[in-house]
């Protein structure tokens, strides 16, 4: 017994005749007499009585027809299910990403957009903060995936790589150095740095480096976003060392920007927990990012 059986046999009980069922489900009416006659016979009981080419119920087709109109809607509502899980309309379906401070209001926003235009009914839960913030929140299971520099610092993932990025020095727009076509180790003695936050592991690559390079090097700020250390660099606090991926977000007329040599490339991804599967909707979401240039492309100041 199957589906088609029960849902022809619910249709001629309905229509009253093996033309009209044949008609309302788009099958041939020889089709439709095989399949009720198979039905029968799994049975092993006539359902109807054959007279002159008329159906007539017997009482045991009136018996199973209220049941198997329960059954028929059963199966509408699963098959409407099973469309919602495959267009990622199910439910209350929640995605929770984490993403930087930064990167959560230029970044992210068309993304989401980009994705709330196929998942419409799909709740999206928008977490930020620092890289260690967001491996916290998806170790913790806050976030379902979070966009961190790789590799990451306190934990271990399951890791996307997505997008390389080298490094940025943002000044503001008159400052000598801006003639420059790039910025060395050197250039920045006697310089005021805005440097991100110290517990970063590049963070303290850099500053060894400038230890070894130039002594005199001074740290006038320490910042927790690209975007802060950017709008001090607008205001002529110094010169901020930050990577090209996130700054280009930051381009304005008050800032100029050139490439930090020797160039320090970093590996950007998106991080879930290992071995645990995620959503359809969060794969989803996880390849819109992937398919997304990253960083905007804008001409150099």
């Amino acid at each position: 017994m199957n589906f088609k059986q029960l849902e022809i046999f619910k249709t001629i009980m309905d229509t009253g005749s093996t033309m009209a069922a044949a008609a309302q489900l788009g099958l041939s009416q020889s089709a439709i007499s095989r399949q009720l006659a198979s039905l029968e016979e799994e049975i092993g009981r006539e359902l109807f009585l054959r007279d002159k080419g008329r159906l007539i119920p017997r009482p045991e087709a009136h018996l199973l027809v209220d049941e198997v109109d329960d059954v028929a809607q059963s199966v509408a509502r699963l098959r409407s299910k099973i469309g919602d899980v495959r267009t990622g309309a199910f439910g209350e379906a929640l995605v929770r990403v984490a993403f930087p401070h930064s990167l959560s209001t230029t970044m992210l926003p068309p993304l989401v957009a980009s994705f709330k235009a196929d998942h419409p009914r799909v709740t999206v839960e928008i977490l930020s903060g620092p890289y260690d913030a967001i491996e916290r929140m998806v170790h913790n299971r806050t976030a379902d995936l979070g966009f961190v520099r790789l590799p990451t610092e306190q934990h271990s993932f399951e890791a996307r790589p997505l997008f390389t990025s080298g490094t940025t020095c943002v000044m503001p727009i008159g400052h000598p150095l801006a003639a420059k076509q790039a910025i060395d180790v050197n250039d920045l003695a006697r310089n005021d740095l805005i440097l991100l936050g110290r517990q970063r592991i590049n963070r303290n690559e850099l500053e060894h480096e400038l230890r070894r390079m130039v002594p005199t090097y001074r740290c006038s700020l320490e910042v927790h976003s690209v975007e802060t250390a950017c709008a001090c660099a607008a205001q002529g606090l110094g010169i901020a060392i930050v990577p090209t991926l996130i700054a280009e977000f930051f381009r304005s007329d008050a800032v100029a920007m050139r490439p930090f040599l020797p160039d320090k490339v970093s590996d950007y991804g998106i991080i879930t927990l290992p071995g645990t599967p995620l959503s359809w909707t969060a794969e989803a979401f996880i390849n819109i990012v992937r398919n997304s240039s990253g960083a905007p492309d804008q001409a150099s100041s």
